[in-house]
């Protein structure tokens, strides 16, 4: 976050607010409120005007968003390079007090420097007067000590190598040219072009389709073939390792922990639902792919990725796009021909 000036909010509470501050502790609570948009805004602007007054370090700028004896616990943000992530209000009520001086919240505000990410739940208090109202952090309910970002690259945004193995999944409504990531996901991408390459997957339908979701493939159909895999069975999953369900991810279907064998799906998601981005800890640049070009984070560490859609994604929102019956079965299902694989420098 580049490091702005700071506008202090001290001088500003007046009388009735300064009284109110020595008042906070045994508070008691009249009524549950539903924060509305403008309560929402008001909140994060004023953080975010507390991140920067953290990134300059600046110990009165610092304080003049507290009550009371906070400041200590914002120790390892001070003086560093800040992104303000989100703040959002978890619930918000009313206490005995004046009209300026009767709101309060409890808050998740989240915040990162290059390497970790800190979550706060706080509590907060609007004070104020006729001339000037603000929020204040007037404690600290929980936090954690920061979630570390991996230190890692994105395959999945990695240029295509002149040498790279790319493959094609020739279908009734044209063709899909997917990468596919041994690096990171060597089990599944070694399943998938065996059973590729022995024609498993040739003649079967896209059998579940559900638009702005996924399309699915393999198996499905409750025959007990799920399991079918070049180990003899179901494998083990390759969750962790730094492949996501961006829009156009290549990802492996399964029953529960560890039941990958033939099922296979692909991501058809032009957005991402923020709520859920935001319930996440993920690396920034993460985050802003899934902001750029869509995707179903929620999925993420449940489910192998292992490829990733490179041409055809126009291809991939037809077949989304289909009449489906009340189980996502589509009425008239579109077929994989074929699948080959072929260099990327190869006509």
């Amino acid at each position: 976050m580049k490091k702005s000036k700071v506008v202090l909010a001290a001088g500003v509470l007046g009388v009735t607010a300064l009284v109110a501050k020595k008042k906070l502790i045994d508070e008691t609570v009249t009524k549950q409120l539903i924060p509305r948009h403008w309560d929402e805004k008001e909140l994060n602007d004023r953080l975010i005007a507390f991140t920067e007054a953290l990134a300059l370090g600046e110990e009165e700028a610092i304080k003049s968003f507290l009550l009371g004896k906070t400041a200590k616990q914002f120790n390892s943000l001070k003086g560093q390079s800040l992104t303000f992530l989100e703040a959002h209000f978890v619930s918000l009520y009313k206490v005995k007090g004046d009209s300026y001086n009767d709101l309060r919240g409890l808050v998740s505000y989240r915040v990162a420097t290059p390497k970790k990410e800190y979550t706060y739940l706080i509590k907060v208090a609007r004070l104020g007067n006729e001339q000037k109202l603000d929020w204040y952090i007037q404690k600290i309910v929980e936090q954690d000590h920061g979630i570390k970002y991996p230190n890692q690259y994105l395959l999945q945004l990695t240029p295509i190598r002149s040498n790279e193995e790319l493959c094609l999944i020739e279908t009734d409504a044209g063709m899909i040219t997917l990468r596919v990531f041994q690096q990171d996901a060597p089990k599944a991408v070694k399943n998938w072009r065996g059973l590729a390459k022995q024609g498993f997957y040739d003649g079967t339908p896209f059998a579940r389709v559900i638009k702005d979701f996924v399309i699915q493939g393999g198996a499905l159909d409750g025959s007990g073939e799920e399991g079918q895999s070049i180990y003899d069975g179901f494998f083990e999953d390759e969750v962790d390792e730094g492949l996501y369900h961006f829009d156009g991810a290549v990802c492996l279907g399964n029953h529960g922990p560890n039941t990958n064998g033939n099922q296979f799906y692909i991501v058809q998601r032009s957005y991402v639902d923020k709520e859920q981005l935001y319930r996440m800890n993920l690396p920034l640049k993460v985050r802003s792919h899934y902001e750029a070009v869509g995707g179903i984070p929620e999925l993420d560490g449940r489910y192998t990725v292992f490829g990733q859609v490179v041409e055809g994604m126009p291809v991939v929102r037809a077949i989304a796009a289909q009449a489906t019956d009340e189980q996502d079965v589509p009425l008239n299902p579109i077929m994989i021909q074929k699948i080959t694989f072929k260099k990327a420098n190869q006509t």
